[in-house]
């Protein structure tokens, strides 16, 4: 009997129903069991012991399927802990009311695969929104109250967000072009996505959550990937960068400070009169990074692992530098002059 139970198990497990609502808000389970958020569209799930779970692919499927408790339990914990607050679906003609009314409030609503395109939205309160696939081609969001609102998988492509503030947005993997963030307000704030040239010159981002999702490496790398983007004077200082992709961007003047860029790609990117005291670097890319008047440099942790030849990267200690300097960052100041030297 019991291994005739345990049959009916993973049969249960293989063939799972057609139901579109599951467990867990939606999310990916196994996503959630690693820290990770991810809504879904629930068509790839499974049913065990009479409940619907969702998966975001076939492969974070597969991953549930060895030890599908284990990931239950830890995907539960964590999403008790942060799971989204509650917000009420609207249809496409309540939302278009609210925007044509002068008090137009859009919090907490579910305005979910809307179409918003081209619409002027300045005067709306959008804090705690889902914009989860809608679309806000050419729409004008600046200045805006989006703080805790949610993108994922929208359409960005024109949008203009300059001086909003988007302060613990998620936004994994909407659809960027031309997107404008110019000093927003992205503090705490998770974004995964090909931003492509995107505007973000003196935006907030202290704290920003930019890094490689390892929650969801069952799905593929997902990461932070800007070819040519505009970061100047903006401020990163404490945001987890790592293995993001700032190529050919343009960072002078932009504030790195204790910053996690990780395995980062800098390849052309101009650093110019950037601050990098105390941000790890541990095999960056930086080959034709332009590192002239950089602060901070003789602190980096893991400079003489990085890859490629810099521009203006020479280690000096200043005198004004060296008491704060630690003996193991010298070193590493050391071996950087030599790296360059050779």
């Amino acid at each position: 009997m019991k291994s005739f139970s345990y049959f009916i198990t993973i049969t249960g497990l293989l063939f799972s129903s057609l139901v579109w609502a599951g467990e867990l808000g939606n999310n990916c389970a196994t996503g959630l069991s690693t820290g990770a958020m991810m809504k879904t569209n629930c068509e790839v799930n499974a049913l065990y012991q009479g409940k619907t779970y969702c998966f975001s692919s076939a492969a974070a499927k597969e991953t549930f399927l060895t030890n599908p408790d284990m990931v239950i339990e830890k995907a539960t914990a964590f999403y008790a802990k942060n799971a989204e607050p509650e917000r009420e679906k609207i249809t496409q003609e309540a939302a278009l009311t609210q925007i044509a009314s002068k008090q137009c409030d859009l919090s907490n609503k579910d305005a979910g695969y809307l179409i918003f395109n081209g619409m002027d939205l300045r005067h709306c309160n959008m804090q705690n929104v889902s914009f989860f696939g809608a679309e806000l081609k050419g729409a004008n969001l600046s200045g805006a109250n989006l703080s805790g609102a949610y993108l994922n998988l929208a359409r960005l492509e024109n949008a203009n967000f300059t001086g909003a503030n988007l302060s613990n947005a998620i936004i994994f993997q909407a659809i960027f072009s031309k997107t404008n963030f110019s000093q927003a307000n992205l503090s705490n704030a998770r974004m995964i996505g090909t931003l492509g040239n995107v505007d973000m010159h003196e935006a907030n981002i202290s704290k920003g959550r930019f890094g490689l999702d390892m929650g969801n490496q069952p799905m593929g790398q997902m990461k932070f990937d800007s070819v040519g983007g505009n970061f100047a004077g903006a401020n990163f200082e404490g945001a987890d960068l790592n293995i993001a992709a700032f190529a050919f961007g343009d960072l002078r003047g932009a504030n790195l400070r204790n910053t996690n860029l990780y395995r980062g790609d800098l390849n052309k990117a101009d650093l110019t009169g950037a601050d990098l005291t105390g941000a790890n670097l541990t095999d960056a890319e930086v080959d034709g990074a332009i590192f002239k008047d950089v602060k901070g440099l003789a602190t980096v942790k893991g400079f003489d692992t990085t890859k490629g030849k810099c521009i203006d990267c020479k280690v000096t200690l200043s005198e004004s530098e060296a008491p704060a300097v630690s003996k193991t960052a010298q070193l590493q100041a050391q071996a950087c002059v030599m790296q360059i030297q050779h």
